[in-house]
C-alpha cells in the first residue's frame, strides 16, 4: 500500500491542514475575505492587526506596487480596534469551522504589560485557535525612532528587539490563555534569532518573522519632493514587501532555525508567491509560511494550484510529510571558508554566438575579446570562471568547462 502525502503541520495543540497561512494584513479584515481564503484551501489566517488602546498611527491606506521592481510599499494604513477584531474573530469562526485556524494579530499599547494578557484572553474567549503577538510591525515606534524621533513607548519591532521587556509581554499572555501563543518578530534590528529564543524560553509555542523591511521608495529624480503615493503629500520610511526580499527572508528563517534547533515551530514569510518559493522557505526551516503581499496582488485563488503542485512535487521527490524536507538545505549551506571551488574557464559556442557584443563589455573581465570580424574569443588562461558572461549571454552560447 502506497504511503499518502500528508501536508499537515502541528503547532502545539493546533494542527494546520497544510503549511499556508494568510498573513495579517489588508486581505484579512472582513469575514468575506476569511471565507474566500477558507474556500480556496488555505490552512488558516492571521487577522488584521488590532491595537489597544486605539492606534496612534491609523490612516486610510496608501500603497504602491512597483511592478517592474517587484516590491510593494506602504506608509499609511488602517488598523482594527479590539472590538472590531473580536467581532471579526467570532464571525470568522462561524463561517469556517474548526479546520481553518484563526489567530488574531494583536498589539497592546497601554502602560501595563498585563493588558497584553487581558487582550489575548478576550480573543481566546471569542474562539481564537492561537494568539499572534505583533512584535514585528516596523510602522510603529520603530519607524519613528528610525527617522530620528523619540518615543516614550516601544511597540511592534521596537518591543520585539528589547530583550529586557519582551519576556514580560510573553509571560503576561502565556499566563492568561490556554491556546498556543505565536511571537512574530521583525528582522529589523538584527535580533531575530535572539528575540525568538527569549520568546520560546518564556513560554511562546511558536515564533515567526515578517519579511518586511523599512525603506525609501523609488522617486522621480526630476521631482524629488513629490510623493510617490497618490493622494499623499509626503513620503516616510515605508514598509516594503514582495518577491524582491525573498533571499533576505530565506536567510532570516535559516538563522532562526540554526539558533533555535529542530524542535521549535517557525513560521516564515517574505516573497512567497509560488511552489518554488514556498518549498525554499520550508527547506531553510519554516514549518509553515505566512503569505500576505501575494494575496493583495492576486487574491486567494492561486493556492489550489500551489497545493496540487506541492503534492506532485513531494511524490516525485519521495517526500511524504513537510518534515521530510524541512531544513534539508542546511546540509549544503556552508561558511565562506568552507566552500569547495573548482578550477575552470568559460568557452564560447561559435555556432550559437550571434556576436551581439554584450559579453565584450563586462567591466571586470580581461579574458573576453573579439576579432575584427566580431568573433568572440575567451582566453582560458585569463578566465577567472566567475560565470558573469554565461548569465548575460542572451543566446546561451557560453558554458563553463571544469578543469
Amino acid at each position: 500500500m502506497k504511503q499518502s502525502i500528508d501536508l499537515s503541520v502541528r503547532m502545539g495543540s493546533v494542527t494546520f491542514k497544510n503549511p499556508f497561512i494568510v498573513g495579517s494584513g489588508p486581505t484579512v479584515k472582513n469575514v468575506d475575505q476569511i471565507k474566500e481564503a477558507h474556500d480556496n484551501g488555505w490552512a488558516g489566517a492571521s487577522l488584521k492587526l488590532a491595537i489597544e488602546p486605539f492606534p496612534y498611527l491609523n490612516f486610510p491606506p496608501r500603497y504602491r506596487w512597483f511592478k517592474k521592481e517587484r516590491y510593494h510599499i506602504f506608509t499609511a494604513e488602517k488598523r482594527l480596534t479590539t472590538k472590531e477584531a473580536l467581532a471579526l474573530m467570532e464571525e470568522g469562526r462561524r463561517a469556517t469551522g474548526d479546520d481553518f485556524i484563526l489567530m488574531p494579530n494583536i498589539t497592546y499599547d497601554g502602560e501595563d504589560y498585563e493588558g497584553w494578557g487581558r487582550m489575548a484572553k478576550q480573543f481566546e474567549d471569542a474562539g481564537a485557535h492561537a494568539i499572534e503577538l505583533n512584535l514585528c510591525c516596523p510602522n510603529m515606534s520603530f519607524n519613528l525612532s528610525s527617522t530620528g524621533e523619540s518615543t516614550g513607548k516601544k511597540t511592534g519591532a521596537s518591543l520585539g528587539n528589547d530583550l529586557d521587556e519582551l519576556p514580560k509581554v510573553i509571560e503576561a499572555v502565556v499566563s492568561a490563555v490556554k491556546v498556543p501563543v505565536v511571537a512574530k518578530f521583525s528582522p529589523e534590528g538584527n535580533r531575530l534569532a535572539q528575540s525568538s529564543y527569549v520568546a520560546l524560553k518564556h513560554g511562546a509555542t511558536a515564533v515567526g518573522h515578517a519579511g518586511n523591511r523599512l525603506g525609501i521608495p523609488d522617486i522621480d529624480i526630476r521631482r524629488p519632493l513629490q510623493s510617490v503615493y497618490r493622494l499623499q503629500d509626503q513620503i516616510t520610511l515605508g514598509c516594503m514587501s514582495g518577491p524582491w526580499l525573498r533571499p533576505l527572508a530565506l536567510r532570516d528563517t535559516y538563522q532562526m532555525r540554526r539558533a533555535l534547533g529542530k524542535e521549535a515551530f517557525i513560521i516564515g514569510s517574505g516573497g512567497v508567491s509560488d511552489l518554488s518559493s514556498a518549498v525554499q522557505q520550508i527547506m531553510v526551516g519554516s514549518d509553515a509560511v505566512w503569505i500576505c503581499t501575494e494575496t493583495m496582488i492576486r487574491g486567494f485563488d492561486f493556492l489550489p494550484k500551489v497545493l496540487e503542485e506541492l503534492e506532485a512535487y513531494m511524490k516525485d521527490m519521495g517526500y511524504f510529510t513537510i518534515y521530510d524536507f524541512r531544513d534539508i538545505l542546511h546540509a549544503n549551506i556552508k561558511s565562506a571558508q568552507d566552500l569547495t571551488i573548482h578550477a575552470g574557464y568559460a568557452k564560447v559556442d561559435t555556432v550559437r554566438c550571434k556576436r551581439c557584443g554584450i559579453c565584450w563589455k563586462i567591466g571586470h573581465c580581461e579574458a573576453i575579446s573579439h576579432t575584427l570580424e566580431g568573433v568572440t574569443e575567451i582566453d582560458p588562461s585569463l578566465c577567472l570562471a566567475c560565470s558573469t558572461c554565461i548569465d548575460l549571454c542572451p543566446y546561451g552560447a557560453i558554458s563553463m568547462i571544469e578543469g
